[in-house]
């Protein structure tokens, strides 16, 4: 809603005005910006016919403003003290005299009726959100969903680019009929990466989770970087990049002959919106094989396979690539004005709202199809490259030490449609029921075992195998920060942070640790929506997770049965 007033200032004033409003104490912006104040402007007409005054007109626009709010905050009616010498005002309250002004003509408002957002496009492995940010504070307003797939399809299984586009294109369209879009922002899954032949795909995007990439495993363990270098483990599958890239230079030698670009998966994206090609450092970063994070440049394997020149500039995470297409604008109604800002990889992105925090080190649990463990500022030397632990790069170029599972993907295949309460959980540690890992074959520390269940004979309900479920992610999320160099305060972003049994357990299991559970829903959207708009206020709510002390007894002898098993694999 826009608001307009006429304010009167006293003859002779008019350059202290300026200068009190030049120097703006910062704690009133503040209050103005949280009161969501946007676009305010103050116009001054110098009244030659009057002695007395000169005329001063403001107008904002605002949402839902409380104005009895705003006007009795101390940092205001100091402020309206402070002005009272120099302008008309009320008695005994200082604040200035202000006469609403009726709108009586409109032309070329540009969507003033829409609510200003940020859409964020985010690609999992699993499923496709846009989820709407309200561009003055950051709440999510809207999220549009569907279930991602892979087209099984020669030459070999890839990603569905446009059913996907497709999608993204009639619901960015939808959704810009009810509000003011912008800027987009971009978070995608990893190992993901688009062969371009100038504007079109050379080759179809390949799917990961490929097995015919290993193929050539042997000539691919021969000619990869040394973990010393690349801080990247050998990964099952198209999970490194550069094995996906090798094996289609050798299968697809023609096609990939073609190839004038290479887009990792969220540029890919912000390529199709804006039509700029670019480059970044979190997705050349995630177990890619092809990037140096030490020294924050190209693998000398990269660069011997002659793709790295064919990668386009590196850009900073989060920058603008430009405005949508014209012809895009058109077609989906959006503004001609939209940003799209350079995407990053979904688990770096749980890291942005904590990665300017004052601590000395943060350990962050981001899950979803993966759970993806990262202490920002820790220590490499505590990687081991055969428990499937690397170096990730976060946002600002910086290495950090990371281990992951397919916790969510295990968790769904272990688990039941009936939830789980406490006490299914205590039937499970009763009576010792175990789920030994791995129930994906992705990667993790077990990646090479196969998942069995040691159910003693007794047939579980629906709820208790949820409950299974639930214990099964708590040990493996607990051994993996036992091989991680973790620090005091660890918070649970995503999926996992709204299940209450997983953050029992895991602050029963983890005395020397503070577990926080994120309550911004928002997760990885969040954190790429923060890249875009930096004034958004995200930094989010954490709740202490508490542990149960009737089953921290009985958890403590589970845990150490399933421990010993797991030393035995």
């Amino acid at each position: 809603m826009r608001y307009a007033s006429v304010m009167y200032l006293h003859k002779g004033c008019e350059e202290e005005y300026k200068k009190r409003h030049d120097e703006l104490w910062p704690e009133l912006a503040e209050h103005l910006k949280q009161h969501g104040i946007r676009n305010y402007y103050i116009h001054l007409d110098a009244n030659e016919n009057d002695r007395n005054e000169n005329r001063l007109y403001a107008t904002f626009d605002a949402d839902d403003l409380d104005a009895q709010s705003l006007a009795d905050h101390p940092v205001m009616q100091r402020w309206w003290e402070y002005m009272a010498d120099i302008m008309e005002t009320k008695t005994p309250s200082f604040e200035p005299v202000a006469d609403a002004l009726q709108e009586v003509f409109r032309f070329n408002v540009l969507q003033p009726d829409k609510t200003r957002v940020v859409a964020v496009l985010d690609i999992g492995k699993t499923n496709i959100k846009i989820c709407l940010m309200d561009g003055q504070t950051g709440a999510l307003l809207h999220i549009e969903k569907r279930v991602n797939g892979v087209v099984d399809a020669p030459p070999y299984p890839h990603v569905d680019v446009d059913s996907i586009w497709q999608w993204i294109k009639d619901t960015l369209a939808d959704l810009a009929q009810r509000y003011f879009i912008a800027s987009i922002a971009i978070t995608t899954h990893g190992a993901t990466i688009a062969c371009m032949k100038g504007e079109q795909l050379a080759l179809p995007i390949l799917d990961y989770e490929y097995d015919g990439v290993s193929e050539l495993k042997e000539e691919y363990d021969a000619a990869r970087p040394y973990f010393s270098e690349s801080f990247s483990p050998r990964l099952p599958q198209g999970l490194n990049l550069g094995a996906q890239l090798f094996w289609q230079q050798k299968r697809f030698a023609d096609e990939f002959a073609t190839v004038d670009s290479l887009l990792l998966y969220p540029q890919y994206w912000g390529y199709k919106l804006s039509g700029n090609k670019a480059a970044e450092v979190t997705s050349l970063g995630c177990h890619t094989d092809l990037w140096n994070p030490t020294s924050c440049q190209f693998s000398t394997f990269c660069e011997q396979q002659k793709w790295a020149e064919r990668f386009p500039e590196v850009i900073e995470t989060g920058a603008k690539l430009g405005t949508i297409l014209p012809d895009l604008a058109k077609e989906t109604g959006l503004p001609a004005s939209c940003v799209i800002f350079n995407g990053i990889h979904d688990s770096n992105a749980s890291l942005v709202p904590y990665i300017g925090q004052p601590m000395e080190k943060l350990t962050v649990v981001s899950s979803g199809t993966w759970t993806v463990i990262a202490t920002i500022n820790g220590k490499l030397g505590s990687l081991h490259e055969d428990k499937d632990m690397l170096a990730n790069v976060d946002a600002l170029g910086r290495a950090t030490p990371t281990i992951r599972f397919m916790g969510g993907r295990e968790w769904e295949q272990l688990r039941s449609d009936s939830k789980a309460t406490l006490s299914d959980v205590n039937f499970i540690l009763e009576n010792g029921i175990l789920a030994m890992p791995a129930f994906a074959k992705g990667g993790g520390p077990f990646a090479h075992c196969e998942g069995r269940i040691i159910d003693r004979g007794i047939t579980l309900t629906p709820a208790q195998q949820s409950a299974l479920a639930d214990v099964y992610v708590a040990l493996m999320t607990d051994y993996c920060l036992d091989l991680m160099d973790t620090s005091n305060t660890v918070i649970v972003e995503g999926a996992f942070s709204n299940n209450l049994n997983f953050l029992t357990l895991l602050a029963c299991m983890r005395s020397q640790n503070e577990i926080y559970a994120s309550r911004d829903v928002t997760g990885t959207s969040g954190g790429a929506a923060l890249l875009s708009n930096k004034s958004l206020k995200l930094k989010g709510r954490l709740s202490l997770a508490l542990c149960d002390a009737q089953i921290k007894p009985l958890l403590n002898l589970y845990r150490q049965q399933w421990r010993d098993l797991v030393g035995e694999l």
